[in-house]
């Protein structure tokens, strides 16, 4: 069963198109991760909050895949464009 991460992000003044920008950079090496399964990235047009809705084959991957993404210098990069911390959430689909 796949699991939907969704990464709650406030971003910091000014700094949305940086974000987007280096999103644009990176989504694609995100794409061919191991348990990608699928991601979309949606912003409130008059607030400087971003969400990240994904995709993924389990929650090990997408561990996997942050550690991979600290370990290489990304998220020190994406993270410069964030206020706070984001919030991660993980919820698992209930076959009804």
């Amino acid at each position: 069963m796949s699991v939907i991460v969704i990464l709650e992000a406030d971003v910091k003044r000014g700094e949305k198109s940086t974000l987007l920008g280096l999103l644009t950079q990176y989504l694609p090496e995100t794409k061919k991760y191991k348990g990608f399964i699928n991601i979309s990235i949606h912003t409130e047009q008059e607030k400087d909050h971003v969400l990240f809705f994904e995709e993924w084959e389990s929650v090990e991957d997408y561990e996997s895949y942050l550690k991979w993404r600290t370990e290489t210098g990304v998220m020190k990069v994406l993270g410069a464009t964030f206020s706070v911390p984001p919030l991660i959430r993980y919820f698992y689909t209930e076959d009804l």
